[in-house]
């Protein structure tokens, strides 16, 4: 209950004591007297009643003076003093005591800032050999988060529950894209596929179950059009317990888009010059064949001709040669993963369409695993592809892949309207594809049956229509390593996120656990229901108790009618600087994806969040964040301060305003008070959102709206 409440309920208690009292006094004196004195007394009551009741009036009026006396001079101040005392031990050290009240609580108000003064230059002396002590420490972390930067190979690290707390430069490029965002305290999930990375993570707790020390996996995604990445995951296991939790894990990502692109364009290259060659030699051999018959009886002829047969012969004979040195060039990359069978013939698909330009259709069961090198059989579908195209009437691929057992799935690769002989496919399939660790070539046919699969081929030169390929389903005891990777460090991280709790229970979370997204706006006006509109748009992130100082949003917006002079005054902008910026549905979205995951945070946010949820429907998105608010938790943690306003607790909070009045500025001194606010808000018992929540509807602020 507010002081303000307790003090007038305590002037009504007094009151009503005094009157009653006195009230009661007359009663009973009444009762005790006769009949003909009561009547007496009537007579004369209007000259006597007065007399107790001014009597009353004038004692309540001392009491209460006493007691507002007591309210201003020692209840108030008291509770000033707790308030401030508290300010000082737990979030800003510098504040001092503006002494208030009863001369007593002036003294003690002197004993407490002296105190103070003893407290803040300790804390001085702590975190001077905290930092002297840590310096060694972040020179060898800034060193090992230079190299990472220049590493070729993207490196993302998550908490179990798929937040990102570590990231570097190239994943940044390989991952992030419009609409997409990648940063810290974010779920992995809004920028990979969740099937393939979900069933990374089971395989690796089915092996960590398995008693294996250091299990590692790996698999293939398509991100993007034209992007394919193979990933290498590693667990990250929790410390001191003998039985090993899987708290996070590590992935390593290389773009094998460049290589398919590469070898796919080196493929059609050869196979292109080869086709345009053999042709016009076939010509040349047979008019030479020709003239030969016809000037056998010339022998002045005879010898140039003998020349250019030989030439032709030659050169026949060094394009075969070529053809078959091409063969036997392997392709240096083969690894076996673990891949999602719609993945594959999605991948299959856009690459064998782009360089054949042939129709290609395919269907895949759900939630079927393989377990091989995507690369290889890429390109061993690509050689098939050359070879049908020697066949006539060949415009269309069909790609099945269905189970056909516990441990084999059958890929049907169908050419419709066409036929290939047997032999030829035999051909194919005995190609040199790759190299395997010995340096020994391997076939297509052959790798397939080293993966445990099998190629369904008749070796008779029968016409064939379909070629059926099985392949292993993945097992993930069958191809886990042992091999501790390399420790990286990344440019960008926040390893307490290994700690946090599942997203499920978001309410219940502590407060210092929780990604943030703190926002502000600068508007037109104060009246958004009126037509006044959003101009600026501020953000920052804090994750994990930091402020992501590189993880911010600054737009400036086009409000499509005039800017009133007076917030000119306010807020600096001019009209003519938000000619061509995006309009408030074009920003709205950008805001929204910034905010993902996270709890949304402004000062006074009842007016910001009525602008924003006015234009929720013409930019088709939905502010169903969790919302907090910083003028109510700094009235719920200091009720009795007389004002709330952002510059007064900034001041209170000992944080220094910058950029007041631009929306990326105010969202950063909001930022700041956050932070400063939850251990206050602990100290009142208030730790959970849902808690913070719940007590913010109490202040007197909370049930204002905006027009």
């Amino acid at each position: 209950m507010r002081p303000t409440v307790k003090y007038w309920i305590f002037l009504f208690i007094i009151l009503f004591a005094v009157f009653g009292v006195i009230l009661g006094s007359l009663a009973a004196a009444w009762q005790q007297i006769s009949l003909e004195e009561q009547n007496f007394i009537a007579h004369i009551a209007h000259r006597l009643i007065p007399f107790p009741l001014i009597g009353a009036t004038f004692l309540f009026l001392i009491i209460g003076g006493l007691v507002s006396l007591l309210f201003y001079f020692y209840v108030m101040p008291i509770l000033r003093l707790g308030e401030e005392t508290k300010l000082i031990s737990t979030a800003n050290p510098s504040y001092r005591i503006q002494p208030k009240g009863a001369p007593e609580l002036v003294s003690l108000a002197g004993i407490i800032n002296e105190s103070a003064d003893a407290f803040e230059t300790l804390q001085a002396e702590v975190k001077e050999k905290i930092a002297r002590a840590r310096a060694d420490l972040r020179h060898e972390r800034n060193l090992l988060a230079a190299l990472m930067s220049d590493l070729p190979t993207g490196v993302l690290a998550c908490n179990s529950g798929g937040q990102i707390l570590l990231y570097n430069q190239r994943a940044q490029k390989l991952l992030q894209r419009p609409g997409k965002l990648i940063g810290l305290g974010r779920s992995l999930f809004s920028i990979l596929d969740r099937g393939p990375v979900v069933h990374a993570i089971d395989m690796l707790h089915q092996a960590t179950s398995r008693g294996q020390k250091s299990p590692t996996t790996n698999f293939v995604l398509n991100v993007r059009e034209a992007q394919v990445l193979r990933v290498h995951m590693a667990p990250v296991f929790k410390n001191g317990q003998e039985e090993k939790e899987l708290s996070g894990f590590v992935l390593t990502m290389e773009d094998l888009s460049g290589q398919l692109e590469d070898s796919l364009q080196r493929e059609q290259f050869f196979y292109g010059l080869t086709a345009a060659l053999h042709p016009p030699l076939g010509q040349i051999q047979q008019a030479l064949q020709t003239l030969t018959e016809a000037e056998r009886t010339e022998t002045g002829h005879q010898a140039p001709l003998q020349a250019i047969g030989d030439a032709t012969n030659r050169l026949t004979k060094q394009l075969h040669q070529a053809e078959q040195a091409y063969k036997q060039q392997p392709i240096d990359i083969g690894h076996r993963e673990n891949i999602l069978g719609e993945h594959l013939l999605s991948i299959i698909e856009q690459h064998l369409q782009r360089h054949a330009s042939i129709t290609i259709t395919h269907h895949a069961d759900e939630e079927l695993w393989l377990q091989l090198d995507s690369y290889a059989m890429v390109q061993g579908l690509a050689q098939l592809t050359n070879a049908l195209r020697k066949a006539e009437g060949f415009s269309a691929l069909s790609l099945q892949l269905q189970r056909t057992g516990k441990d084999q799935a059958l890929l049907a690769i169908t050419w419709p309207g066409c036929t290939i002989r047997g032999d030829e496919l035999q051909t194919w399939q005995s190609r040199p594809l790759i190299r395997d660790a010995q340096d020994r070539l391997v076939s297509f046919g052959n790798l397939v049956v080293r993966l445990g699969g099998r190629l369904e081929l008749s070796p008779e030169p029968r016409p064939i229509e379909q070629l059926r390929i099985l392949l292993p389903l993945a097992e993930p005891e069958e191809h886990f390593s042992d091999i501790q990777p390399a420790e990286h460090r990344p440019i960008h991280y926040e390893f307490g996120l290994l700690h946090q709790v599942c997203r499920d229970d978001l309410c219940l979370q502590p407060l210092a656990q929780l990604t943030y997204a703190v926002f502000d706006t600068e508007t037109t006006g104060l009246k958004p229901s009126e037509g006044d509109e959003i101009i600026q748009i501020g953000a920052v992130r804090i994750v994990n108790g930091r402020i992501l100082y590189e993880e911010t949003l600054d737009q400036l917006i086009d409000p499509r009618r005039p800017v009133p002079e007076e917030s000119v005054k306010i807020h600096g902008i001019a009209p003519e600087l938000l000619l061509g910026q995006p309009t408030i549905d074009q920003a709205l979205p950008e805001l929204h994806h910034f905010a993902e995951g996270s709890v949304l945070v402004a000062h006074n946010a009842a007016f910001d969040m009525k602008f924003l949820r006015l234009k929720e429907q013409s930019s088709g998105v939905h502010f169903d964040y969790p919302v907090l608010d910083t003028l109510l938790l700094s009235w719920l943690v200091h009720p009795n301060q007389q004002s709330h306003s952002l510059e007064e607790v900034a001041k209170r909070l000992g944080i220094a305003l910058v950029g007041r009045h631009t929306a990326l500025g105010d969202a950063m001194v909001t930022a700041e008070i956050l932070l400063k606010l939850i251990p206050l808000l602990a100290a009142k018992r208030v730790h959970t959102l849902q808690e913070a929540m719940e007590a913010s509807m109490k202040a007197p602020f909370a049930h204002l709206d905006f027009y």
